[in-house]
């Protein structure tokens, strides 16, 4: 699971131990649950909104895209800024391709519906390709 680091100029990965039963959905549910709790380490920051909840998680297998469907928490209850956005975007996106390498592509919902973006700085209104996210 990624975090930001104490300086907030890079990431930090904390290691979980989560069942390895259930669907693919069910486990990428359990890893993003992980991620939503934030860190144990006090070094470690969590840019994951207070209040978010993952709804559901959809595989589509043809285009190895993950969506992830959270509650209107993760953007309502986003402090903004660019940096933050980034943060948030970058802690899942790393997260899951650590964890789930099968997944090409991440499409962020908010309660069912694509939105434009988190907090108005990076487009998330189609799946963001794990491979060239920076």
């Amino acid at each position: 699971i990624f975090f930001g680091n104490e300086g907030a100029d890079g990431f930090v990965s904390e290691t979980r131990e989560v069942p390895a039963a259930g669907s693919f959905e069910e486990q990428v549910k359990l890893v993003i649950g992980e991620l939503v709790k934030g860190p144990r380490d006090s070094k470690k920051i969590s840019a994951i909104p207070p209040g978010t909840e993952l709804i559901q998680v959809f595989w589509v297998e043809d285009t190895q895209t993950l969506l992830l469907d959270f509650n209107g928490a993760f953007t309502a209850n986003h402090p903004g800024g660019s940096t933050g956005e980034y943060y948030t975007i970058s802690n899942v996106v790393k997260t899951v391709s650590a964890n789930f390498p099968q997944t090409a592509r991440i499409q962020f919902l908010i309660e069912g519906s694509t939105v434009e973006s988190i907090a108005g700085h990076y487009s998330i209104d189609k799946p963001i390709d794990v491979k060239k996210w920076r």
